[in-house]
């Protein structure tokens, strides 16, 4: 018959997180973010601009990713938008970047997400 060793023991970790770092300026990315960071009026008037100029353009791409629904890819430009007004989503201040930066997140949204 065979017996099993009970003296082993589990070794369980004491710290739930234990990703989590106190000092947040030792890694920016792994802090925690309670609330978010309205857009400065900077950043207003670039995703205006970006919207104005360029929504055909989120939209056609979000289409394009979403199979030709016009009322979800709609959806899922004016939720990007809402999210970089309330400061969940930072923005860059470069009209440019901040076009590429939103034609990815439109991407990775269709292909990921809920829509």
């Amino acid at each position: 018959m065979s017996r099993t060793n009970r003296k082993s023991q589990r070794i369980r970790p004491t710290d739930p997180y234990p990703f989590l770092v106190e000092d947040p300026e030792l890694l920016p990315e792994l802090a925690l973010v309670d609330e978010p960071a309205p857009a400065t009026p900077q950043q207003r008037l670039v995703l205006e601009a970006v919207m104005r100029s360029h929504r055909w353009q989120l939209v056609k791409t979000a289409r394009h990713h979403l199979g030709n629904r016009r009322m979800d890819a709609e959806d899922v430009v004016q939720d990007l938008c809402l999210e970089v007004l309330e400061g969940w989503l930072a923005l860059s201040s470069d009209p440019t970047e901040a076009l590429v930066e939103l034609l990815r997140e439109v991407r990775e949204r269709c292909d990921g997400g809920g829509y």
